[in-house]
């Protein structure tokens, strides 16, 4: 009977002690397994988005609010800026793509996003991943999977999410809140959907994509039903349509402009451009997603990390323990081994098999556990930010931290293993 089958007998033999310990050590590595996964896979999702334009120009105010709010769809807008700020911009030398964004509607807790159709047509790039001819991957996040992009004002285009969650698909009709919280809505004003987007594992599948003018139209309607109201409040009587008012771009506003340079190297000059010409703030989504993660997500995760370790020294002194236990109660079987022939080396191996299954199980059961938890989570997560979580992606980090569960579960039965070798043969024979 080989070593390998003596430890694994020896083990199921008390398959109580042995389960609690396996759990424990599953317990760690499914805590760290689980957190690394997220935190990988998430920045991965907002760098992809935040790698797709250069520079975010807003209001002045929170570099980060304006990238979560014009890129992420989160968060409030900043403010305003003028349409004719949008316009300067996309005419600077160094700019190859400018679009403008529109936030404020939301409908079922969706965003409402006023662009132009322009940016249906662009494509993102990765800083990383190179294509067979040696150029850097394109990626086009808007593609139709129903119907068409928008063409006019009220009509609009949804993200896969927004169909699955709403129910909503071409021709139906709805109307936005004003706000993003429930500040009244333009229930006379409805937006018909002409197309619905393919998935793309980013914050689009989330959004609603509609024309600029037929923000500026529902929000100078809204904004003359509100003082008609306040004229009618103080005895006026003022007749009302809801025909379209003649828009005039250049006096109306947008929240940010999303810009891609002719070379990622013109960030900062092009900055201080914004700086010096415009009342705006220029924010480089990178940059700021980084911050995000060092200063508020970092130390969330060391902490957690810091958990799972201590959970893997616990771990350890249980299979110690547990092992230690194990070797009182059983030299008399070690001692008969001896007896018929076994050496001190081939105990000490045995102890360690034991050892290395134990851990070697754990690390497994967690690898599994943790993934369950990082699909779940990233349902969730998916839902709510429309980021989507590959949860079965085993990183570097992870294969690291289960190499240190493994070192540790082995050092872990040294001493139990240690115990067995020095084992007196004719003493534990002549025990009860």
């Amino acid at each position: 009977m080989s070593l390998w089958h003596i430890a694994w007998n020896y083990l199921w033999n008390r398959w109580f002690t042995t389960t609690m310990t396996i759990l424990s050590v599953a317990l760690a590595v499914g805590l760290i397994s689980s957190i690394l996964t997220i935190r990988n896979e998430t920045r991965k999702r907002f760098e992809e988005e935040q790698l797709a334009y250069d520079i975010v120009v807003g209001p002045q105010g929170s570099p980060l609010q304006l990238v979560l709010n014009a890129i992420y769809y989160m968060d409030n807008p900043t403010g305003y800026m003028s349409y004719s700020d949008y316009l300067r911009i996309k005419e600077e030398e160094d700019v190859a793509h400018a679009f403008p964004v529109g936030l404020g509607d939301t409908y079922n807790s969706f965003r409402i996003v006023g662009t132009e159709k322009d940016i249906f047509d662009y494509p993102w790039s990765s800083d990383t991943q190179l294509d067979s001819s040696g150029e850097y991957k394109k990626r086009y996040p808007f593609q139709i999977k129903e119907g068409r992009f928008f063409e006019q004002s009220m009509e609009a285009v949804i993200g896969v999410r927004v169909a699955e969650e709403t129910g909503l698909t071409i021709g139906s009709e709805f109307s936005g809140t004003h706000g993003i919280a429930d500040l009244g809505d333009h229930a006379e004003e409805m937006y018909t959907v002409v197309g619905i987007l393919k998935p793309s594992g980013t914050s689009n599948d989330r959004a609603i994509f509609v024309d600029l003018v037929s923000v500026w139209e529902l929000h100078a309607t809204h904004d003359e039903e509100l003082e008609e109201g306040h004229s009618h409040d103080h005895g006026h009587d003022h007749a009302h349509d809801h025909e379209t008012k003649e828009i005039h771009k250049e006096d109306q506003k947008i929240t940010a402009v999303l810009v891609d340079l002719e070379s990622s190297s013109y960030r900062f000059t092009f900055m201080e451009t914004i700086l010096d010409d415009y009342k705006c703030t220029p924010a480089v989504p990178i940059i700021q997603v980084t911050r995000l993660y060092d200063k508020i997500l970092g130390p969330v995760v060391a902490v957690l990390k810091a958990v799972g370790y201590v959970v893997v020294i616990i771990s350890a002194l249980s299979i110690m323990i547990g092992l230690y236990l194990s070797i009182i109660q059983r030299k008399r079987d070690m001692a008969i081994m001896r007896a018929l022939g076994a050496s001190a080396y081939e105990i000490f191996g045995a102890v360690i098999i034991e050892a290395f299954l134990v851990t070697l199980i754990g690390i497994l059961s967690g690898w599994v556990l943790g993934k369950l938890v990082a699909i779940l989570l990233g349902i969730y997560v998916s839902q709510t930010y429309g980021l989507t979580i590959y949860g079965l992606t085993t990183s570097i980090d992870e294969l690291k931290f289960f190499a240190v569960v493994a070192f540790v579960g082995l050092f872990a039965g040294i001493i139990p293993a240690w115990e067995a070798y020095q084992a007196d043969i004719a003493e534990d024979l002549q025990a009860s």
